[in-house]
């Protein structure tokens, strides 16, 4: 009678207690440091839209479940301590190449369009690596398990040290590392820990010293002490926030402050004031309501918009989110308002119901090509009512296609703005590009119909010809939109198409730019 097969494995590489939980922790944090900055590297060229988180998810969970398989097979053929150390350097050495390979990848993957440019960036950039990384934790748990009888226990650790590392990576890389170091350098930083974990191993299981994989982690370490951001001539100004990527661009006679590579703000270098047309048509508030005395801007950008309506005799708070638009704006564009700046979520000041109220309001929140969508439901809408005075006008910029199915995100806006205000009108604010253009809604429960000649002098031809292109959306086209609500706000989707071609539009006229 033969012997029932043993349930024992066979024995693995002897590890020291303190090395594979310290791995695992560590490549678990480097593997959500990889996924977020891996935003960082491609958002500048393809923006912050729904697509481009996609595309990092996507590859983030393809290359992990990737990683486990083959991590699994390659573990039970060489249970070693020796095939572990090779896959956290590998690891290191794949990161490393990141900020090398970045500008050649997105240059060569802008053919094939802003979605499926962006998951092939992300799938070459940082797609191996996240293999790598996820392949680590089958490894340990075979070099750790002794049999049938503790797998299961081995497998559970091995997962929640990783997912424990995982947590305090994408903590750091988010809350501190991002707003202070370039992507490069984290990247770099990131390189240089697994290969130094990578030379640990080789010493604990070749009992030699790894000077080769030494002089790496070395070489990366010092990359990443002297590692910057290599701007492109015309930029003046480059920062790094918890948002994004906030550049100040000169281009001929006119300064642009850009976010993720998308212009927020345009001011004409001799006059000091704003050469965007939406700007001017905004300032037709100023005939609906000529005895306004208090505004409230949602968003900064670069201030030229509460500078001009101070200008006319106003005082306009502002509710910004991030304070490196903050500092543009005051330094690179002159912004020294009279009102209160307060850096905040503006929902949640409005929630809060500090300040106020206000005669009027502005809605001019972006990020990169994205609009907050929390900031575009009737609950929202209904703050901004109740912190105005009554009659007070709520102005909202939006960039959508002005027609056709694309133009669903304006449309939907306009019909939840008209659930909590009883005269709604939207306009054209500029000429299309691409058949995409600023369009301005402007909501109260008094009266809209101020004429041109009554808005400030400098602002009467935009205002005029905003007032020539009204928008009138039909009965049936807004039966096809949602009266959007904090339960159910789908403005990513219907924005998605315009943010495609607007991004598309961006690639031709400053790849030079995006890509740096």
């Amino acid at each position: 009678m033969k012997n029932p097969p043993s349930a024992k494995l066979p024995p693995p590489d002897a590890a020291p207690a303190l090395y594979l939980p310290t791995c695992l922790f560590l490549s678990g944090a480097c593997s959500l440091a990889l996924e977020v900055v891996g935003t960082r590297l491609i958002s500048p060229f393809y923006g912050s839209s729904i697509y481009t988180w996609s595309a990092l998810i996507t590859t983030t969970l393809v290359a992990l479940a990737f990683g486990y398989a083959w991590g699994g097979r390659l573990a039970d053929r060489h249970p070693h301590l020796t095939l572990f150390a090779k896959i956290l350097l590998a690891a290191g050495l794949t990161v490393a190449a990141v900020p090398v390979m970045r500008e050649a990848v997105l240059r060569a993957s802008a053919p094939l369009g802003v979605k499926l440019g962006a998951v092939t960036a992300a799938a070459i950039l940082v797609g191996p690596s996240l293999a790598l990384l996820g392949s680590l934790g089958p490894v340990a748990t075979r070099l750790t398990a002794t049999g049938a009888a503790d797998a299961g226990r081995r497998a559970g650790d091995a997962w929640a040290v990783s997912t424990a590392g995982s947590v305090l990576g994408a903590a750091l890389t988010g809350f501190v590392l991002i707003p202070l170091w370039p992507a490069s350098r984290i990247l770099l930083a990131a390189a240089a820990a697994l290969i130094a974990l990578g030379a640990w191993g080789t010493w604990l299981s070749a009992r030699r010293l790894p000077l080769g994989q030494l002089a790496a982690a070395a070489a990366c370490v010092v990359c990443a002490v002297r590692a910057e951001t290599r701007a492109h001539p015309l930029v003046r100004a480059r920062g790094e926030s918890a948002y994004g990527r906030v550049e100040v661009l000169d281009s001929g006679r006119k300064r642009y402050l850009l976010v993720n590579g998308t212009a927020q703000s345009a001011m004409d270098a001799d006059t000091g004031r704003s050469d965007s047309k939406y700007d001017l048509s905004l300032e037709w508030m100023l005939a609906l309501r000529p005895g306004a005395r208090r505004a409230l801007a949602l968003g900064l950008g670069a201030g030229l918009l509460p500078m001009a309506l101070e200008r006319a005799g106003l005082t306009v708070d502002v509710f910004e989110i991030d304070p490196v638009i903050l500092g543009a704006a005051r330094g690179w564009f002159g912004y020294a308002p009279k009102g209160r700046v307060t850096i905040a979520d503006a929902r949640a000041e409005l929630e809060a119901g500090r300040g106020g109220p206000w005669d009027m309001m502005v809605l001019d929140a972006f990020g990169a090509e994205s609009m907050p969508a929390h900031l575009f439901t009737t609950e929202a809408f209904t703050r901004m009512r109740e912190a105005m005075i009554p009659g007070g006008v709520l102005a909202v910029n939006m960039v959508t296609a002005v027609s056709g199915p694309e133009a669903n995100a304006w449309r939907a806006a306009y019909k939840t703005l008209s659930r909590v205000y009883p005269n709604v009108r939207a306009f054209v604010a500029d000429d299309p590009t691409d058949g995409l253009a600023n369009i301005l809604l402007f909501a109260s429960a008094g009266p809209l119909d101020a004429p041109a000649s009554s808005a400030p002098a400098e602002a009467r031809a935009g205002a005029r010809e905003m007032l020539s292109r009204e928008l009138k959306p039909t009965a049936a086209e807004l039966e096809l939109v949602p009266a959007m609500t904090d339960d159910h706000a789908p403005l990513d989707a219907l924005l998605a198409a315009s943010a495609v071609r607007w991004r598309g539009v961006l690639q031709s006229a400053m790849s030079e730019v995006l890509v740096r």
